[in-house]
């Protein structure tokens, strides 16, 4: 259920659920009577206290709910927070002593007059501070009146980090008191935990007046699953520097204990969207729709443990079971600010893609190792733990497409490789920082050899290509013997991807064969998001994820060459006769153009209009010849019509990962193809 856009739900122990409104009832309950502030010496109160944050705040009814590891795990849902609790904790926050902010909440006096009153005459003592809050009484104008505005009163806000202690509610519900908001201070990473050092450290000026030191160390358990790298800038809080809480309700001094950074949270990076911001294992509960009937096979169902990635603003899930759809994560991951979820089945293994606003909603989620959410009758717990052991060795990341083979070189000569070798070619990715190339006789389904990357031989080394390589000859192959080829990527925290799909065979170089026809740039043939696996060809999962390949191939009908050396094959339109491309120097020395005019059947060419070419090249098309690329071979077209130049395309990114560009050009209507 939602009530005022929080979350009451029932606990799992009861047999019946609560009635909808009864945090609500509560807190009506309560405001009939004076609000009252719990005291630390109370029986029902823990002693433990608890670091957790403000996962929401009902800004107009004034109390929200707190997300806490610990808490989660003991209660199994988050943690409620009343509004006296709330308030009395901005109170505090805003310099006031917790005698008077008692006494002020009680009276019902807490606006931000009375609070800065109270805090000036704090250091003349309670009674003081409480006369003068007394004394202070808001403004009676109203927003907007005389020019100026009223200041709001002291309250918390979502993602305020703050300590409190727990105690239940008479319905059962853990609820917060003694809550205690903390400074959250900002920084920039230094030195990031290590597999050797398990203790970082964050550079931050505001540590000095808290704690005394600039840099503050940290270990990995207090960013949860987020991976920082040297300088992020993160905000942190220090739980040891801020005076607590004791047993009589007043302030007590910290310990003297090293102040450690606390509830790190990633506020900025600059870091490409390759980045690993996140390499964790997702412990998500399985869910029902809303009002689906309890069906036995869904009772019951084990909890997923799904290996997981996050790159800038994405989730990569993998290991999904095959009864896992996309609405079924939404009910998860919709709770957690994502904006869409994409699943693709593969025969090896299953994926996701989880798509968030922006890098700091990624960062956010990564943040929390427990992620409390509803099902249709009850709480339930999401939690973010370490990849488990050995998983590094295994593929949880979406393979690429396959590469391709060819006995001849990518050069513009395309002369043939030296007998016995063959040309790999596969497509980058901005994710990868080494790749792995593996070759087999087609055909045999035997077992893979690993290309070496000192000698270009098969052998069983590990070593990897780095990220700058997107080809690699092989040699010593045995001649007339067609192989195959795949690839696999490893991303920087060490986890690699499925293999890629073989290639088509390939019969090695022999050296007596001529050197091959131009256009048959092996890296013409390179395939792209469409002609890979089934997931890098899902939409979502290819350029919009992130997982497409580098490379992009031709529009329909585009003329051959349109694209480089990628260019590809074109497809015949039905009723038209295919394009011819123009003789540019491009292509080489110019051949017999079946689409010129034969001798006599068409009046002699005429020169281009004054002002649609540069003057070099009206004046070299005023002599007879015909401007250069990227002006089109003739003015007339068989038929004798004038065919004016097309205007200039115009070249943009095509997504905001680099792996495509976008060419736009004004479209005419009576075009047949481009």
């Amino acid at each position: 259920l939602f009530r005022s856009g929080f979350f009451v739900a029932c606990s799992r122990r009861c047999e019946q659920p609560p009635p909808a409104d009864a945090m609500a009832a509560g807190e009506a309950a309560s405001s009939k009577a004076p609000p009252t502030v719990a005291n630390p010496e109370d029986e029902d109160v823990s002693r433990e206290v608890y670091l957790g944050v403000v996962k929401s705040y009902n800004d107009r009814r004034g109390f929200g709910f707190l997300a806490c590891a610990e808490t989660a795990d003991q209660y199994g849902r988050d943690v409620y927070m009343p509004k006296a609790e709330a308030t009395m904790a901005a109170l505090q926050a805003a310099g006031v002593d917790r005698e008077t902010g008692v006494s002020m909440v009680s009276s019902g006096n807490t606006s931000a007059v009375a609070a800065a009153a109270a805090a000036a005459a704090a250091h003349r003592g309670p009674e003081a501070a409480k006369a003068a809050a007394a004394a202070a009484q808001p403004s009676d104008k109203k927003d907007g009146e005389g020019g100026e505005k009223a200041a709001p009163a002291p309250r918390l806000a979502e993602e305020d980090l703050v300590l409190f202690r727990v105690r239940r509610s008479v319905e059962g519900y853990p609820q917060a008191v003694c809550v205690q908001r903390l400074r959250k201070l900002s920084g920039s990473v230094a030195r990031p935990p290590t597999a050797d050092q398990a203790v970082g450290a964050i550079a931050s000026d505001e540590a000095v007046a808290v704690c005394g030191r600039r840099e503050v160390p940290f270990e990995r358990a207090a960013c949860g699953q987020v991976r920082l790298g040297a300088g992020d800038e993160v905000t942190f809080c220090l739980p040891e520097a801020p005076r607590g809480i004791d047993g009589a309700g007043t302030s007590a001094a910290a310990p003297s204990k090293e102040p450690q950074a606390k509830m790190i949270s990633l506020a900025s990076t600059e870091r490409t969207n390759g980045s690993v911001l996140g390499c964790f294992t997702l412990v998500l509960p399985r869910t029902r729709p809303p009002g689906a009937p309890e069906e036995p096979s869904q009772l019951d169902r084990p909890n997923l443990q799904l290996p997981c990635h996050a790159f800038g603003d994405k989730l990569i899930l993998a290991g999904l079971p095959p009864d896992l759809d996309e609405a079924e994560l939404m009910r998860f991951f919709s709770k957690q600010g994502a904006t869409g979820t994409i699943v693709a089945h593969a025969r090896a293994c299953s994926f996701a893609s989880v798509s968030f606003q922006g890098t700091p909603d990624v960062a956010r989620f990564l943040g929390r190792t427990a992620h409390a959410f509803a099902d249709d009758k009850e709480t339930l717990i999401a939690r973010l733990a370490p990849l488990a052991p050995g998983m590094e060795a295994s593929a949880t990341l979406p393979a690429l497409p396959s590469p391709t083979l060819s006995s001849t070189s990518n050069s513009e000569a395309g002369e043939e490789l030296e007998p016995g070798s063959l040309l790999v070619v596969w497509s980058p990715l901005v994710l990868a920082v080494a790749y792995s190339v593996e070759l087999r006789p087609a055909g045999s389904n035997g077992a893979w050899a690993t290309v070496d990357v000192a000698s270009r031989r098969l052998g069983t080394s590990t070593n990897r290509f780095d990220s700058n390589c997107s080809s690699c000859r092989v040699t010593g192959l045995q001649l007339n013997t067609a192989y195959e080829a795949r690839v696999s990527y490893f991303t920087e925290c060490g986890t690699c991807s499925e293999a890629s799909e073989a290639s088509e065979p390939c019969v090695p170089a022999s050296g007596g064969a001529p050197p091959a026809p131009r256009g048959a740039d092996p890296v013409a043939a390179a395939p792209t998001a469409g002609t890979g696996p089934a997931l890098l060809g899902h939409s979502g999962l290819g350029v919009a994820e992130g997982f497409s390949a580098s490379t992009s191939a031709p529009p329909p009908f585009a003329a051959p060459g349109a694209f480089g050396s990628l260019g590809a094959p074109t497809p015949v339109m039905p009723g038209v006769p295919p394009a011819a491309p123009p003789n540019w120097s491009a292509w080489g020395p110019p051949g017999p153009d079946p689409y010129a005019p034969q001798p006599g059947l068409l009046p002699p060419p005429v020169p281009p209009p004054v002002g649609m070419h540069d003057p070099a090249a009206a004046a070299a098309a005023a002599a007879g010849g015909y401007p250069m690329a990227p002006q089109p071979p003739s003015w007339r077209s068989p038929s004798g019509l004038v065919v004016p130049p097309p205007a200039q395309p115009e070249l943009r990114p095509g997504d905001e990962f680099g792996f495509a560009v976008s060419v736009q050009w004004p479209a005419v209507l009576q075009a047949a193809a481009y």
